[in-house]
């Protein structure tokens, strides 16, 4: 049997990697070691170092892991894009990343309450830049102030078990309560966020996700940027503790052990990636059909603020989820702003009435589905750029 019949047959291909082109950064699979889930390690004192240990877990595009931590005095920090994790060729402005920076605040910020803290946010404290830009300044500074009566934020309950859930769901709807329970949070956050669950625009959505993720399988640098986070085996999980694996798309045991050792080889998918995007788009279709409800947050501004403070909303919609027992998965390539993408993103804005001046900044599926385990993440001290004794 060659390689591209058994992957085709078992259901494995490297299609499941480009399925979390969007802030995917905690669907997992069982690894030897669980790199940082079960909360930080129980020595650690400096309460920064404690409170990033928890930020680290935060989702984020293709689980780069794009933090930069420069402490400063004892309860303080700056957070910054690290540049040499970015997504060039998905995410060619560094909108997702700097999502990917609110989701780190947010996480941060609820553990905080839970530790008897209030984390002060302040954000581009030395100044802000354009969408086209990436200058090397700090996204924010974080102050961390002990609060003896601070309320502690239920949601850091769920910050150990949340994941961005890329397995088949089971096609339910929303009970009327949830989506009560989501609609009246929105009332409060920075993005609106819009609930899709009819048989009309179902369709439609399966069918333009689909499209959308043609799309973006059309280019082979678009296909080897999202490869290169793919983790072929174990080791590879270990030795960068990023990305993603088979087993973090529910690809576990018998199966996953015989695909890492005898058929997935990271020197042939990236000289040929075509199977590996025939597949991408088979199991859009597939996981889509799976799937009732729909939804996203959209903001009528598009500066670097905005899409921070998105971010910290999006984390706080995918605690919440796991709270109410429901499955989120990330599927925005429609909205990614390479030029082959532009016409089907304006066709999907026009079908849902969305002004054009607005932008849609995340895209998701919900329903339910089995858990899967975590992604690796790293050390926390490889976030820090200026380590001192603490």
């Amino acid at each position: 049997m060659d390689r591209r019949h058994f992957i085709k047959i078992t259901g494995m291909g490297l299609a499941l990697t480009t399925l979390s082109s969007s802030l995917i950064a905690c669907s997992d699979g069982a690894t030897k070691l669980d790199y940082g889930w079960n909360g930080p390690d129980q020595s650690i004192q400096d309460i920064r170092l404690k409170l990033l240990a928890y930020a680290i877990l935060s989702p984020n595009p293709h689980n780069k892991q794009p933090w930069q931590i420069r402490l400063l005095d004892q309860n303080s920090f700056d957070l910054y894009v690290d540049q040499t994790r970015l997504l060039p060729e998905t995410d060619p402005y560094a909108r997702q990343i700097h999502i990917g920076q609110g989701t780190f605040l947010e996480t941060l910020s609820i553990a905080a309450s839970a530790h008897g803290y209030q984390a002060n946010i302040d954000y581009f404290p030395l100044g802000s830049y354009s969408n086209l830009t990436l200058a090397e300044l700090p996204v924010a500074r974080v102050t961390l102030l002990p609060q003896a009566n601070i309320s502690r934020d239920p949601l850091f309950d769920y910050v150990l078990t949340r994941q961005s859930n890329k397995r088949n769901y089971d096609n339910s709807l929303l009970s009327p309560a949830q989506k009560s329970q989501l609609l009246d949070w929105s009332k409060s956050t920075s993005g609106q966020l819009t609930l899709i669950d009819t048989d009309a625009e179902q369709a439609y959505l399966r069918q333009m996700l689909t499209q959308a993720m043609q799309l973006e399988v059309g280019n082979k640098a678009r296909d080897l940027e999202t490869i290169a986070m793919f983790r072929f085996n174990e080791a590879e999980i270990q030795q960068y503790r990023d990305g993603f694996g088979l087993a973090h798309n529910g690809v576990t045991g018998f199966k996953k052990m015989l695909a890492e050792n005898f058929f997935l080889d990271r020197a042939s998918t990236e000289r040929d990636p075509t199977e590996f995007g025939k597949q991408s788009v088979d199991m859009a279709q597939r996981i889509t059909a799976s799937t009732s409800t729909f939804a996203w947050l959209t903001t009528q501004h598009n500066e670097r603020i905005d899409q921070v403070k998105v971010g910290r909303d999006y984390c706080r919609l995918n605690l919440m989820a796991t709270a109410m027992g429901l499955a989120i998965h990330p599927m925005s390539q429609v909205l990614q702003e390479y030029a082959d993408m532009l016409p089907l993103q304006r066709e999907f804005k026009q079908r849902f009435n969305i002004p054009q001046s607005n932008t849609v900044q995340m895209l998701i599926r919900v329903g339910k589905a089995p858990s899967l385990s975590h992604t690796p993440r790293r050390e926390v001290s490889s976030l820090i750029s200026n380590i001192r004794a603490c």
